[in-house]
């Protein structure tokens, strides 16, 4: 009797790497160009794909999205409150799972979403959400023509790639990616409230005194 062939247990490194290059063969076969891409791109892909995306609003506070793959076929429950980066991030993170997870998932090996028990799962879903809204090259080279190296990477800075970024990202995505090009040491803006700096810098219309001034003018005939 012909004995089966064990099948190779990879290293987390190499599942990592698998994400990475399936968010770029997925980019390449959607002709997805980073300026382009947002939400109602990330669902038409979505939608290429054969995954419904449904919104719902009475979720748990820790919950963004989730996918399933049953017998009513493959969908992403996505929180609609949800602002626009982490609902671009979490639909990239789905799509991984819709495409590398499914049968798994359908099977009920692995729950997408738990983290503690799935780790490199959800990990390698991170790798391909990141690579497939911002490549990690094309980051590399905008960050470059800011000006920004090793070790001379500010808090404003950081908040001036956000500003400036050709797509949607968020300060965690931001100063995840620059510690993964050894630009910041991990941890190193641990608790700034990047949010309110740049609220601080870059103050809205309605804030700044000017604009308050005319409104208080006009209330008062």
């Amino acid at each position: 009797m012909q004995s089966v062939p064990e099948k190779k247990v990879l290293k987390s490194s190499e599942i990592y790497a698998q994400a990475k290059e399936m968010a770029k063969a997925k980019r390449i076969e959607h002709g997805v160009r980073t300026s382009d891409l947002n939400v109602n791109t990330l669902k038409k892909i979505l939608k290429k794909e054969g995954v419904r995306v449904d919104l719902v609003t009475s979720v748990g506070n820790r919950i963004r999205a989730a996918y399933f793959s049953d017998e009513d076929g493959c969908s992403i429950m996505l929180k609609k409150s949800l602002p626009q980066e982490p609902k671009m991030f979490a639909l990239a993170h789905e799509l991984k799972h819709h495409l590398m997870d499914r049968e798994l998932i359908a099977e009920g090996k692995i729950r997408c979403g738990d983290y503690n028990r799935n780790k490199v799962t959800e990990i390698a879903a991170e790798v391909f959400a990141a690579e497939f809204i911002f490549p990690e090259e094309e980051m590399h080279a905008f960050v470059s023509e800011l000006g920004i190296a090793a070790g001379s990477c500010s808090k404003e800075k950081i908040i001036e790639i956000k500003r400036q970024s050709p797509v949607p990202i968020s300060y965690i995505f931001i100063q995840k990616r620059l510690t993964r090009m050894s630009i910041i040491a991990e941890g190193q803006y641990k608790g700034v409230q990047f949010q309110k700096l740049e609220e601080n810098l870059y103050p809205s219309l309605y804030k700044q005194p000017w604009f308050k001034s005319y409104r208080a003018r006009k209330r008062g005939g």
